[in-house]
């Protein structure tokens, strides 16, 4: 018996495992959710029955099993349109990071590794991408070529580089002066092989950090725009939308607004426990403390 309590012990989740369980389990569900959409959506996203129009959810009163989350004033099922927003939110989030990550990627690399007059004027193209703000920068452009998800999605990815850039270009001018950088430079090796061989291993891991932390805060910055009537635009199911087309029924009909920014809370808060956990992991500095 005493044998076995330590062993049992060593089962149980530890204190800081529990981050990664909680914040990796809330991300993997909503990423099912959005890729089982036309599987386990109970309804057409887009379908209206006006008949059935504000109908409270299922446990309230006046609610029906059939629509377990209500429906909004056309009609259409909260739910299905969640489930179905969660694809659009996640894509938006997902792709508009990726290309931030590889611009800046891209850019820091080549900066930090060159230097000279290739890093100066990279830098100035980033003082101007700093002096202005990124919520002015998405409006000028959306009001001139429109609102679509692929507009949103270059946009955000476009002005999102920056972040990427400076942590890239730091973490590049500090290992390319290390012995086994000068080593593999002094036997004949390549800009490419010591990039590809020696730095990118070295900073992938803050690289993983930034786009996990960094896609929820596009998230909310699309509902946001979207809130503001200049994100995905109707009829497309997104939380942001979800949460702005409630914005009139608050009083009568407060699910509307409630429940999809339930959801974008818990997923944001999955993948900023996600990202910490992460980050403890992956930053040597943090992990032996």
């Amino acid at each position: 018996m005493d044998e076995a309590w330590p062993t049992a012990q060593r089962r149980l989740p530890r204190r800081h495992d529990l981050p990664v369980i909680v914040g990796g389990g809330i991300v993997l569900a909503v990423i099912l959710m959005a890729v089982l959409a036309p599987l386990i959506s109970p309804h057409d996203p887009l379908a209206q029955v006006l008949l059935d129009r504000l109908k409270p959810p299922a446990w309230l009163p006046g609610g029906s099993p059939t629509y377990l989350l209500g429906t909004d004033a056309n009609g259409r099922d909260i739910l299905s349109r969640i489930i179905w927003g969660s694809r659009t939110s996640l894509q938006i989030g997902l792709l508009s990071v990726l290309l931030g990550a590889a611009i800046g990627l891209s850019s820091g690399l080549l900066a930090g590794y060159r230097r000279g007059w290739v890093d100066a004027i990279i830098g100035r193209l980033a003082d101007i991408q700093q002096a202005i703000p990124l919520l002015i920068l998405a409006l000028a452009v959306i009001a001139v070529v429109g609102s679509s998800v692929l507009n949103l999605v270059i946009v955000l990815g476009a002005g999102s580089w920056l972040y990427y850039h400076r942590v890239v270009r730091g973490e590049v001018l500090a290992i390319r002066e290390r012995p086994y950088v000068e080593a593999a430079r002094a036997v004949g090796a390549g800009d490419w092989r010591i990039l590809s061989r020696h730095i990118l291993p070295n900073i992938a891991g803050s690289i993983v950090v930034i786009v996990t932390l960094e896609i929820p805060q596009v998230i909310l910055f699309t509902a946001g725009l979207t809130f503001l009537g200049l994100g995905v635009p109707p009829p497309t199911p997104e939380w942001g939308r979800l949460i702005f087309e409630g914005r009139d029924y608050l009083q009568g009909a407060w699910w509307l607004t409630l429940e999809p920014a339930a959801f974008l809370v818990l997923f944001v808060l999955g993948v900023n426990l996600l990202g910490d956990a992460l980050r403890d992991r992956l930053d040597p500095v943090r992990r032996h403390h």
